[in-house]
């Protein structure tokens, strides 16, 4: 049996830089803590406070060298980021189409196909975003997850490690309460205080279940991959920042009435022509050929003013694009979108100081013109 999966989207948490930099924070501070109680639990048997087995002691040692790992690649990344990676502009209009294949299949043999179409509103309007541009177009849906940054799985090694450190509080527990009440027992056998093992182990699951969180809440690029239940999940993020706020704002502010419109227009049409297609022996509700044409041509018009918007935002911080006298690309680097956003949020906090000046002169203006009526 199989199953594969792909989506593009920002997950169940929508999150701001500061909650992203806060959930950052925690992790750490969470998964250090349960570092240093791990490491106390190799060192217990030193103490003659309670004898661990081999198998748990193996288990803790992979763990913590796991921990270790990602703590000392989440360093690399803050210190050196990778200025070379690739992102590519695009924008979402009115309704996102998602088309999803659900394929079931066993000892070789499908044994279920469902397709699923979906237009999901935004409520928006538009949404201008980054997506990471991938090596390889053509990996198939279970090698996807490979195609993602280290980073991204790293949500799936803190489920697995907080999985396995369940299964070994509720073994190690077990055994305790299994021979609590056996007086005969030697001290070389259980230790002086038993009991203090599986209680440690139980305060390191809980800390690994707030690393899962809020590994979860800043992930972007994430996903897994089983090779042996052949499953796999990947989901591309939505990056956004104030580059993309700003060219968003400035979209809506010049053809917001217009894309609203034909939003709603959109969306009565999906209602109205929603019928039953038929592809590869597969039938499943879609849209008609009218209004898909419809969907496609909004996507078209959208491009077209993300293209000159971003074209003109470029070629002021990129002098050498007005050189050149070509159209700007939309696949950027992490390097110069980075350079984008700087040059977003200081545009921003220039038309937000220049809103606030005008309001100041508007109500200095009434002012006087009162104490003059008044006069």
């Amino acid at each position: 049996m199989a199953y594969a999966k792909t989506s593009i989207g920002r997950g169940c948490c929508k999150v701001s830089k500061k909650q992203k930099r806060i959930s950052k924070l925690a992790s750490f501070c969470f998964v250090l803590t349960e570092i240093l109680v791990l490491a106390a639990v190799l060192i217990l048997p030193a103490t003659d406070v309670v004898e661990i087995k081999k198998w748990p002691q193996m288990i803790i040692i992979i763990i913590l060298s796991i921990h270790v790992l990602m703590q000392l690649w989440e360093l690399k990344v803050f210190i050196k980021p990778d200025s070379g990676e690739k992102f590519s502009l695009t924008v979402q209009g009115s309704h996102e189409r998602k088309k999803s294949r659900h394929q079931t299949s066993m000892y070789g043999v499908t044994v279920s196909n469902e397709v699923r179409v979906d237009y999901d509103r935004n409520a928006q309007g538009i949404l201008v975003y980054f997506r990471k541009v991938t090596s390889s177009s053509k990996t198939g849906l279970y090698c996807q997850p490979f195609l993602l940054p280290f980073r991204g799985w790293f949500t799936f090694f803190h489920v697995i490690i907080a999985l396995t450190l369940m299964i070994c509080t509720i073994i190690i527990y077990s055994n305790y309460d299994d021979y609590k009440d056996y007086t005969y027992l030697s001290v070389s056998e259980l230790g002086t205080q038993p009991l203090v093992l599986p209680l440690l182990l139980f305060v390191s699951l809980i800390l690994q279940t707030t690393a899962v969180v809020s590994s979860y809440y800043q992930a972007e690029d994430c996903g897994f991959c089983l090779p042996l239940f052949c499953i796999g999940y990947t989901r591309w993020f939505k990056h956004t920042n104030a580059y993309t706020d700003m060219i968003q704002q400035n979209i809506q502010a010049k053809h917001g009435q217009r894309i609203q419109q034909e939003g709603e227009q959109l969306e009565l049409a999906i209602r109205r022509n929603t019928q039953k297609t038929q592809v590869d022996d597969v039938t499943y509700p879609d849209v008609g050929p009218q209004t898909a044409k419809r969907h496609k041509d909004q996507i078209v018009l959208l491009h077209l003013l993300l293209a000159q918007e971003h074209d003109q935002a470029c070629k002021e911080v990129f002098p050498e694009h007005s050189i050149q006298n070509k159209g700007v690309s939309f696949i950027l680097t992490a390097e110069e979108i980075e350079t984008l956003n700087i040059h977003a949020e200081q545009a921003m906090e220039t038309a937000a100081v220049n809103t606030d000046d005008n309001v100041t002169a508007i109500d200095t203006t009434e002012l006087v013109a009162n104490n003059t009526v008044t006069v």
